[in-house]
């Protein structure tokens, strides 16, 4: 293989890694503002003519974050803190009278 060729791989896949080290950082931050969003929803809920709406989404955004940030490369730092607002976020919806199974 030339090695104009080799750079060219060498190139792409530098590019990849820190790519995917973007994304792994930007993932982080998606996932505590959807359960801050979701903390908003759910106290805005008692004084909501939307109440089951708001309700529902922050269920929603539970549940997929409890799902996705298993799989998501956080820092101890970040898996603490998003471990911390969805205990929260699930106390929150509980004194909302939502179930967990």
């Amino acid at each position: 293989m030339p090695k104009k060729q080799i750079g060219k791989i060498q190139n792409a896949i530098t590019r990849a890694a820190r790519s995917l080290g973007q994304i792994e950082r930007t993932g982080a931050t998606f996932l505590v503002t959807d359960l801050d969003l979701a903390m908003t929803m759910t106290r805005d809920a008692a004084n909501s003519e939307k109440r089951n709406r708001n309700l529902a989404n922050a269920r929603h955004a539970y549940d997929d974050v409890s799902r996705i940030s298993h799989h998501a490369s956080l820092t101890d730092n970040e898996r603490q803190n998003v471990d911390d607002k969805l205990a929260e976020l699930r106390s929150a919806l509980e004194q909302q009278a939502e179930v967990f199974a």
